[in-house]
Order: C-alpha cells, then structure tokens, then sequence
C-alpha cells in the first residue's frame, strides 16, 4: 500500500489517528500486513498490552477507543499495520477492514518511556 493512499484512509477527528497520519506524511517507516485475523482474536492480547501499559506509566493514545472499535466489528476480519514516528517516538499500530479501505482503529505507544516493544 502507497503511503499517501495510506493517509487517505485515516479519520484525524481523532488524536490516535492525526498524529499517526502526520507521522506516516512526515516519513515515519510503516508496514501493512496481508492476511487478515478476526478482530476477537486479537483483541484479548492487546487488552492486557493496554493493562500492562497503564500499569507501566506509558503514555499512549487512542489505546481505549481502539479496544471498542474492535470490541463493537466482532469476528470481522482485520489487517495490521503499523507506523514507527520519531518526532514523537510513537509506534502506531493500525486495524484496517480486511480489503484496507478504512481504518478501523489506531492505537500509539511512546516508545521513549517503552523502548523497542509494544507493551509487552
């Protein structure tokens, strides 16, 4: 997926979703996965990555609206992707609907306080 395609998709009403577009439009490094998984697969484990984050101090964004989006689509299938900003060190992880037409949630982690992980 082009990049600017990419931040086509994205909603900047929201904070998570702002910053990650003006990070992927200032250069930050990004990847789109292929194969999409349902959403109620995944969401169980970055349910505890938020608990684990809080409980750390990390700041994030976006990381309770993204668990509702993907508590509201169920067993819809969701692709990842996920954009590594600098200035913020942010890493912004994406739920794209599985033909990657919208984004369906975006979540960011500070990687200055988490250092070269996502929560866990």
């Amino acid at each position: 997926m082009e990049r600017t395609e990419l931040a086509q998709l994205f909603d900047t009403s929201d904070t998570a979703s702002g910053a990650c577009r003006h990070a992927l439009l200032g250069g930050a490094d990004y990847i789109v996965w292929e194969d999409p998984v349902p959403a109620d697969r995944i969401l169980p484990a970055y349910e505890r990555r938020a608990l684990r984050t809080v409980a750390a101090g990390v700041p994030t964004v976006g990381f309770a609206e993204a668990m509702a989006s993907l508590r509201r689509i169920g067993t819809q299938p969701v692709r990842l992707g996920q954009v590594t900003g600098t200035d913020p060190p942010f890493l912004y992880m994406l739920f794209l609907t599985d033909d990657a037409s919208t984004v369906v949630a975006c979540l960011g982690i500070d990687q200055e306080k988490n250092p070269g992980q996502l929560a866990g």
